[in-house]
């Protein structure tokens, strides 16, 4: 097994910190603490020094943290243990990333996805596609969705892993949290920094909404973020794609960003134009276009809902400039298998459709397309717990929105204290602005402490041409469950 190595000190100075105890040569992978091997360097958001006699007894090389608690510091020089304190543990992340791309994977397509909605999704879709084409394809972006942060050493060391046992990477197709942060503190310019890591041969911006408020504060903060994507791309010289939303005005004009660059190439995708502007296309009925050109009729989509739609268009984006065959592109949408709480239909008679969607334009978009599918519509919302009420604000402002011209809708909350942890609390202030912004506005609602309460009040009213929406994040998570528990699916 091929290492890659390094001197304590050169790896503290790469990620502007600190180093206490000695520079040794380190020569192990990037990893967790639970995980972590003899030699490896572990990465680690907080730790104490019980945390660092593990990591000792472990034969850990290195230990990289923003946050050394208690006796830490003092633990690691009492064992002559290399530790590495920095104010800013993306900077290691960022670095890991980077080391395991240019040793495993230099000459690999790659592909950052970020955005509000969509990106795990059309990252995916992509990692679908590419390895039905049978390339070795890494993604962040699992079945369930759970495995995209970039915030610690997960990618560095699933990439390690993924070369170890394939002894090849091809493609990477990689989603990438346009604001990330702990705490309400933002890590500024998220998105450029992974991506200049992962050194991304093309680049997909689905769109801009608001959502991380606790950590952006703004909306123009908001498209800062994001934009550090498209400036990713002017880290270097060779050929690359940018592939944006022509639909979000924001978006579209990101391309300003890149417009002096020859070697960087720019795809629109959006509704069908007979003008012909974009390089994807959808028209409803039809399908989607490449150009002038019809490419993918619309019975061989896998969606019907124009938000995953535009999913498809940009992962569509990506295949036509890599001159994919056309044929066997269609065949891998026409067998995809979306990810978990995605549009998901759970029953028919009444319809329940399971949708991860937690921000403001995800919560339109579903309501918008769910409401066609029956007769009355019927909502459960999961209120978010523990991310601020400026979040929840805006939430409860997306409802308001969506159904202040509607009269037939029933509308159920739940703070589903049955199902979430310490971390997704619902607190008072979160559910009072919730409630308070409906009742302004003269939205009808039922209110649940319960998640399972809710579903069983929901299925109870609805009948069998209704359409039932399940929204909302962790609080919502486990409804499909409770919903088998009591055999209603």
């Amino acid at each position: 097994m091929q290492e890659i190595s390094i001197k304590a000190s050169d790896l503290a100075n790469k990620i502007e910190g600190v180093l206490y105890g000695p520079d040794n040569l380190l020569s192990g992978n990037y990893t967790f603490l639970n995980k972590a091997s003899e030699n490896d360097i572990v990465i680690r958001h907080k730790i104490n020094g019980k945390g660092i006699e593990i990591a000792n007894e472990k034969g850990v090389s290195c230990l990289i943290t923003q946050n050394p608690h208690d006796d830490a510091i003092s633990m690691a020089k009492a064992l002559n243990f290399s530790l590495i304190v920095t104010e800013h543990i993306e900077y290691a992340t960022a670095f890991a990333l980077n080391t395991i791309v240019k040793e495993y994977a230099e000459d690999s397509f790659k592909v950052a996805v970020t955005g509000t909605n969509g990106k795990s999704t059309t990252t995916h879709l992509l990692y679908t596609i590419f390895s039905d084409f049978n390339y070795d394809t890494y993604t962040n972006t699992d079945a369930e969705s759970e495995g995209n942060t970039l915030i610690d050493p997960r990618v560095a060391s699933e990439l390690s892993d993924y070369y170890h046992k394939n002894n090849n990477i091809d493609v990477i197709t990689l989603e990438v949290s346009e604001v990330q942060g702990w705490d309400d503190e933002i890590m500024k310019n998220h998105s450029n920094k992974m991506i200049r890591a992962l050194d991304a041969d093309s680049v997909i911006i689905t769109n801009a909404s608001m959502d991380h408020i606790n950590l952006v504060k703004s909306f123009d903060n908001l498209l800062y973020e994001i934009s550090g994507a498209a400036k990713a791309l002017l880290n270097g010289d060779k050929e690359s794609l940018l592939v944006l939303n022509y639909e979000d005005e924001n978006i579209r004009n990101m391309a300003n960003i890149v417009s002096n660059q020859s070697n960087i190439n720019v795809m629109f995708f959006g509704n069908y134009d007979e003008n012909n502007i974009l390089s994807v296309s959808y028209k409803e009925g039809v399908g989607i276009y490449s150009g002038n050109e019809l490419y993918v009729e619309q019975k061989d989509l896998p969606f019907n809902s124009i938000h995953f739609i535009q999913d498809i268009m940009a992962a569509l984006a990506v295949c036509i400039y890599r001159n994919m065959d056309r044929g066997r592109v269609i065949e891998s949408l026409k067998n995809y298998k979306p990810l978990a709480r995605r549009f998901i239909k759970l029953r028919e008679n009444p319809i329940i459709i399971d949708d991860f969607a937690h921000n403001p334009s995800g919560i339109n978009l579903t309501i918008e397309n769910g409401s066609k599918l029956g007769n009355n519509l019927f909502i459960v919302n999961a209120i978010r717990g523990s991310r601020g009420d400026d979040i929840n604000r805006e939430i409860a402002e997306a409802l308001v929105k969506s159904l202040k011209d509607r009269d037939n809708y029933t509308l159920l909350l739940t703070c589903s204290v049955d199902v979430v942890n310490h971390l997704n609390t619902v607190v008072d202030s979160e559910k009072n602005i919730f409630l308070e912004i409906l009742e302004e506005n003269n939205i009808h609602f039922m209110l649940f402490e319960s998640l399972e309460e809710s579903l069983l009040n929901v299925v109870n009213l609805a009948s069998d041409d209704d359409v039932i929406l399940l929204l909302g994040a962790q609080g919502m998570d486990p409804a499909s469950r409770i919903l088998k528990k009591h055999n209603i699916i």
